[in-house]
């Protein structure tokens, strides 16, 4: 099967819920206790414990966008490098689960993006068996 490059993918074509189960090379990659909070912590390359805390963030994230019109669940591309890119958009996830993450956020909003929550993160793993 030949998979396109997540990079390549402009941000009208995000991946769903069902692009991403289809993804051996997201799936095992997938961290779903890293928050926005810690992808946001500032690091500095040359420091050796900086290099340790990227490594265990590298990886994909899920976070709650609320800059948009209507919030909404996304997968977030976290590179070895630092360099984030917005990969996925999950709609099938519960409008209620969403708005009740905002509401009693697990930790304070970053740059609008919020944690999602131990509801949303249960359904993921049910969703895409991880």
């Amino acid at each position: 099967m030949d998979i396109p490059e997540i990079d390549d993918k402009s941000v009208f074509d995000l991946l769903g819920l069902k692009d991403i189960k289809e993804r051996p090379d997201i799936l095992p990659k997938i961290k779903l206790d890293v928050t926005p909070q810690m992808m946001m912590e500032p690091r500095f390359q040359s420091r050796p414990e900086d290099l340790e805390k990227l490594k265990d963030i590298t990886g994909y994230m899920f976070y709650i966008e609320t800059e948009s019109e209507i919030p909404a669940l996304m997968l977030l591309k976290i590179g070895r490098s630092d360099i984030t890119n917005t990969v996925g958009k999950i709609e099938e996830v519960p409008a209620e689960m969403v708005k009740a993450a905002i509401e009693q956020p697990v930790l304070p909003p970053v740059c609008g993006m919020y944690a999602i929550s131990d509801e949303i993160r249960n359904w993921l793993k049910k969703e895409l068996s991880v």
